[in-house]
């Protein structure tokens, strides 16, 4: 049997991401921005990020930061707390219609020689419900990209393979596998990408190209950290799941 305690607060926690699917209003809470990139020396080694709350009542939220890896092509974050970048204040209460600014500062090596990436974690805190209340309560949980970068170095992105993957509905979907040889990060989305598929008989079935606002619809940022290969499906439905696709992607100024 539950405990009168735990019957009185039940929490639900949702992810930002998951707010879309759910029904439940996203404006509740707002983050920005989302997606953060900063210098490991300069002016822009710390930036702001704003909570909004809208609800009509008061939000406790705490902030974490955790690194991230990149694992069989994938971005995950890890267990490991970020030591070198400074969250403050690291939990507050928002009062309704309010809003509260947090700083993000890297405070680790200032000469890096690669690009250092995390996940800040804005996490919508429970509170304890009057006696002999049943409610349940949803937390929202939020994302915010973290990337920090040497001031004058580069990315050097390049597509190493294009595979083909069909779903369930027999739908065949690109696949790139993209490797960055420079020495800071870099977003696959920020560049123009033009895409060929033939068919086996090598006849040319398919031919598009997305400016980098189209193609952040497709495929988001693409993030690419600097020494790792990242593994980017290209959500387009092929004219067919066989045969082959090439990819060519060209930097678009001023990006």
């Amino acid at each position: 049997m539950m405990p009168a305690a735990a019957r009185r607060l039940v929490g639900v926690l949702l992810t930002a991401a998951a707010l879309l699917a759910s029904g439940i209003p996203a404006t509740a809470l707002n983050v920005q921005p989302v997606i953060i990139d900063l210098l490991s020396s300069g002016r822009r080694t710390s930036t702001v990020l704003t909570l909004q709350n809208t609800f009509s009542t008061t939000v406790p939220v705490e902030l974490t930061a955790r690194r991230l890896d990149v694992v069989d092509g994938e971005l995950r974050e890890t267990d490991v707390e970020a030591e070198d970048l400074l969250v403050f204040p690291a939990q507050a209460t928002v009062e309704p219609g309010q809003s509260q600014a947090f700083r993000i500062q890297w405070v680790g090596d200032p000469e890096i020689q690669a690009s250092q990436h995390f996940f800040v974690t804005v996490a919508q805190l429970p509170v304890v419900l009057p006696e002999n209340q049943n409610a349940i309560q949803v937390l929202y949980n939020f994302k915010v990209l973290v990337s920090v970068g040497a001031p004058g170095a580069v990315s050097a992105l390049a597509v190493q393979s294009v595979a083909i993957e069909t779903g369930e509905d027999g739908v065949g979907r690109p696949v790139l596998m993209v490797s960055n040889s420079g020495n800071t990060y870099g977003y696959v989305g920020k560049n123009r990408l033009t895409l060929v598929q033939r068919a086996p008989n090598g006849d040319e079935i398919l031919r598009e190209s997305w400016e980098p606002e189209q193609l952040q619809q497709l495929m988001g940022l693409g993030l690419v950290p600097s020494g790792a290969t990242r593994r980017l499906p290209i959500n387009i439905r092929l004219p067919q799941p066989n045969g082959a696709v090439t990819v060519e992607l060209t930097p678009v100024q001023d990006r």
